[in-house]
């Protein structure tokens, strides 16, 4: 008998979850690089074939975006006003995807902070919500695809600049205000050209 298909997809979700929260859990405890793919697969109670089909890597337990990620990205730009000036509406929606988790948020940067090797990984699982993001803006202005990739690419100029501005000890709060110091002081020359779209 086979197991209806909601069923079977919770029960991936909360496997999934249960590595991305073993995963956390040991790196935030001994560091990135002192915790395996078997240490992180007995503490989820599943076995290293197991933790591989739902993560090619390591960083990937850490850095991928959540199964539901899509519908909260979705759930954000969706709430933004049609007459919002793009650039707020970007910020909001960055803030809301980037800020919801302070756990997430204070592993990765130490991780990153830890080793080197994990910043390809990083950039790379951000690419989901960059197209995302770039198709919420091109729907925006539509005609335009050079503003609209100046924005795209702006937007990620000032996460990964408030990022790095950014020490774990400070809090999340602090890197909520960096990353909206940061659209701010960009945005002022964006509003210019595209604020009214």
């Amino acid at each position: 008998m086979t197991q209806p298909s909601g069923l079977r997809a919770a029960k991936k979700l909360d496997t999934w979850r249960a590595l991305r929260a073993a995963a956390i859990e040991l790196v935030a405890e001994r560091g990135f690089d002192d915790v395996s793919v078997e240490e992180i697969a007995a503490a989820a109670r599943v076995s290293k074939s197991t933790l591989f089909n739902y993560f090619p890597s390591k960083e990937a337990l850490l850095l991928d975006p959540d199964p539901e990620d899509p519908d909260r990205w979705r759930a954000l730009a969706d709430a933004r006003p049609d007459d919002e000036p793009i650039w707020v509406s970007v910020r909001e929606i960055v803030v809301g995807a980037v800020c919801d988790d302070e756990s997430k948020l204070l592993t990765r940067k130490a991780m990153i902070e830890q080793c080197q090797a994990p910043l390809e990984p990083a950039l790379a699982a951000s690419e989901p919500f960059r197209r995302f993001l770039g198709e919420c803006v091109t729907r925006r202005l539509p005609g335009e695809p050079m503003l609209a990739a100046l924005v795209v690419n702006s937007t990620f100029a000032v996460a990964h600049t408030a990022y790095r501005a950014w020490r774990p000890a400070d809090g999340a709060a602090r890197f909520e205000e960096l990353l909206r110091r940061g659209f701010d002081t960009l945005g002022a020359g964006l509003m210019t050209v595209a604020g009214t779209r």
